[in-house]
């Protein structure tokens, strides 16, 4: 909801300035518009900060934000008006340039202690959204590169693979996709050449996607290392069990328990064969969403049984 507020709020604003009143008025308008922006980010900003009292920093860049919301989506008339008032475009540019300036300074310096462009990239923008980037960005590279690549397996791990049952259900479902791509540029591009090529793209980035997914199922096989048992999923699923964590081996689990917060479900696009059940809970830090504790954990191999041979020596 405190997300949803200020979209709102500058929505309505935004639709406010195409009025007969702020054509009308559109120096009055123009004003209006750009403290709604900037004040609506700035109390949302405040309304999630911990201890209502949010980074200044993160205050100028929503003040920021707001300046160039205001500008680029209001009406012609209003945006007319605004570029002509001097004073408040060298307080726009001035806000806009201290927050670049802050926000390059603290990057360079995440740079320099890490040396990684990933962490200097979360100084700037919201640390989600760096990750999603760059998980989106590897798997692009995956799916146009890597076409001969060998699966990852560490010195002295064992693999074992599940693509072999998963990557025909997912061919299936990139058939699919191409077949939509063809269909639905046909039919949109007779109606809007803009929404047929947003949608061309967006058909495009899926079927990438699947590709990706196909070659990670591949590329990312389960582990058997020293410290543990690696349960990997494609690149959804990243989890280490170790051995003496491993309580049983459970014959079969059902679809609903699956879905349970204490089960982790690596099996993807078809059901689990191999269920561990924990002698104690272990965290699991998802690629995206908040950390769980898991008393379970079930995924699906080719070849179970000499996973299951290798296991029952440690438990």
């Amino acid at each position: 909801m405190v997300l949803l507020a200020p979209f709102f709020a500058i929505l309505s604003a935004r639709f406010a300035t195409h009025s007969d009143l702020a054509a009308r008025y559109p120096r009055t308008a123009a004003l209006l518009f750009v403290w709604i922006a900037a004040d609506a980010l700035a109390l949302a900003l405040l309304a999630k900060a911990p201890t209502k009292n949010p980074d200044l920093r993160a205050l100028l860049g929503a003040i920021a934000l707001g300046c160039v919301i205001a500008t680029v989506s209001a009406a012609m008339p209003v945006r007319s008006a605004l570029l002509d008032m001097k004073a408040l475009l060298v307080a726009m540019g001035l806000t806009i340039i201290a927050y670049v300036s802050w926000s390059l300074h603290l990057a360079v310096q995440a740079f320099r202690r890490t040396r990684s462009m990933q962490a200097a990239a979360c100084v700037v923008l919201p640390e989600k959204l760096v990750r999603f980037a760059v998980y989106e960005g590897a798997m692009m590279r995956l799916a146009l590169f890597s076409w001969k690549a060998q699966p990852h397996v560490p010195p002295n791990a064992q693999a074992f693979a599940y693509h072999k049952v998963i990557n025909p259900l997912a061919a299936t479902f990139l058939v699919l996709q191409l077949i939509e791509i063809v269909v639905v540029d046909l039919l949109v591009s007779h109606w809007s050449e803009t929404a047929a090529l947003l949608l061309l793209g967006l058909g495009v980035w899926g079927a990438l996607f699947i590709i990706a997914m196909m070659k990670a199922f591949r590329l990312y096989p389960v582990l058997l290392e020293a410290e543990g048992l690696r349960v990997r999923g494609g690149s959804f699923v990243d989890f280490t069990v170790p051995l003496n964590a491993i309580a049983a081996i459970e014959p079969s689990i059902s679809d609903a328990k699956t879905r349970q917060a204490t089960v982790l479900n690596a099996a993807i696009l078809s059901p689990p064969n191999v269920v561990l059940r924990l002698s104690w809970p272990l965290e699991y830090r998802p690629l995206f969403g908040k950390a769980r504790m898991v008393e379970r954990v079930a995924f699906r191999l080719d070849n179970p049984a000499s996973l299951l041979l290798q296991l029952e020596k440690h438990i």
